[in-house]
């Protein structure tokens, strides 16, 4: 095992939520500190058997209670800003889009992830490739 791989599987460990998964947001935080891509934490969690959880664009991971399955929270808007709307339509190929892509234009059109997410799930497309490779 390198010392990069030794130290993104030790980094892991240490930010395991009560469930024993580690978010999204804190597998983006391990890349950035460690100067590795998101895809070889996303793959070092899998390799390890760390589960990926609370997509930050809202797509899987959340549990209202303790034991219940895991849901989507992103949602279908009745009245998406058609700026930010327009942006994702014309970013989208084939009916998908990148996660990064999406991160790219919350950014630009000033909002959260999970609001872009639920743009892109109003448009009916379909997000992948993950960042950390979940999807």
């Amino acid at each position: 095992m390198t010392g990069k791989q030794e130290a993104v599987r030790l980094r892991l460990r240490s930010s395991l939520d009560t469930d024993g998964q580690i978010h999204c947001a804190a597998a983006h935080r391990i890349a950035v500190e460690l100067r590795v891509e998101p895809s070889y934490v996303g793959n070092q969690a899998d390799e390890i058997g760390i589960r990926i959880s609370r997509c930050q664009l809202g797509l899987f991971g959340y549990k209202p209670d303790k034991g219940t399955p895991g849901f989507r929270v992103v949602k279908k808007l009745d009245n998406p800003p058609d700026a930010a709307s327009a942006s994702v339509r014309k970013a989208a190929e084939h009916g998908q889009i990148p996660c990064l892509t999406l991160w790219r234009l919350a950014k630009q059109c000033g909002l959260n992830k999970r609001e872009i997410g639920d743009i892109a799930e109003t448009l009916g497309l379909k997000i992948t490739p993950c960042q950390l490779g979940c999807f």
